[in-house]
């Protein structure tokens, strides 16, 4: 394990709990003794740990440390790996990252997979960047110490959808904190406001929704309100944000797409059905370069 902090630490913790052998690695002397305290191997540097490990796991603070620690430094993972070493970096980068880290550890005879995770061990979800099989026998070690193993496609494609992750984490959060902002201008009661949206369909349905869409269950979508609904709820919901001091820019982009949906057939349909037409304007360029391949793609080719 190199790279120490809450995530790094709590995994070898746990990998310790399910009987492995760990050593670990992080220039921070404190995070090494803890760990070691507890029972882990110590390694004075990435390359002396990959020399001795034939499963790497890397939690570091994003793409810049990822390369420098994997691939770059004179001590990095790649100059101690030996041939059939399987490295999993469960750090938050985007796809090109996965793509050059990749390449270099191919050449070497190395596995490299992108597995970014969401939640600590053991509560790990982790996003695996390959196809079923490609951790070979590192799947199993995961798999004692995670809650959900996803695999999302190809290479770079789990750091894609942890990325994603993060936008509908965030994004949520930021409309969360806005509507409850409201609500106290009003004079609510902020927290029994967000109890209550909680406990409504405003606590957990957005992603179910979306996802309907996208996995094409047509029979669930059709038991939604039509979007004449939702345009007349959000212009209430407008007027509500503009009656406090409060700049709500997500109400504005709701409301803004009502309103467009109120000019189509959509009107009428479930409303998320209307994701067809969101995905026409939302689409400011070719949706080849889009998708988890990008990186790869515009070194295989130049755009017509």
């Amino acid at each position: 394990m190199i790279g120490l902090g809450g995530m790094g630490t709590a995994l070898s913790q746990e990998l310790l709990l399910a009987g492995y052998a760990v050593m670990v690695h992080d220039r921070r002397p404190e995070r090494v003794e803890e760990l070691a305290a507890a029972g882990t191997e110590v390694a004075d540097s990435a390359a002396h740990l990959a020399a001795n490990c034939g499963l790497v796991i890397t939690f570091l603070p994003g793409p810049t440390e990822v390369e420098h620690v994997l691939v770059e430094a004179p001590d990095s993972v790649l100059s101690g790996a030996r041939e059939g070493t399987i490295v999993l970096d469960m750090s938050t980068c985007g796809p090109d990252t996965a793509i050059r880290v990749g390449e270099a550890f191919d050449i070497a005879g190395c596995v490299f997979v992108d597995c970014p995770v969401s939640r600590k061990a053991p509560e790990m979800t982790v996003l695996i960047g390959g196809e079923p099989g490609v951790l070979g026998a590192a799947e199993a070690v995961l798999a004692a110490v995670s809650r959900t193993l996803v695999h999302c496609g190809s290479r770079g494609a789990g750091y894609a959808t942890k990325l994603l992750n993060q936008h509908v984490k965030y994004a949520w959060y930021l409309a969360s904190s806005e509507a409850l902002l409201i609500a106290r201008e009003w004079g609510l009661d902020a927290a029994a406001v967000a109890q209550a949206i909680e406990r409504s369909s405003g606590g957990d349905s957005g992603l179910d929704t979306a996802a309907e869409f996208f996995r094409g269950d047509v029979a669930q979508m059709a038991t939604h309100a039509p979007a004449r609904t939702i345009h007349k709820d959000m212009q209430l919901v407008k007027q509500l944000a503009a009656g406090s001091s409060v700049r709500s820019p997500t109400v504005d982009v709701v409301a803004d797409f009502f309103e467009r949906v109120a000019e189509t057939h959509y009107l009428e349909r479930p409303y998320p059905e209307s994701t067809e037409l969101l995905a026409r304007l939302r689409r400011e360029r070719p949706s080849a370069e889009t998708r988890t391949g990008a990186a790869e793609s515009r070194t295989r080719s130049t755009p017509s």
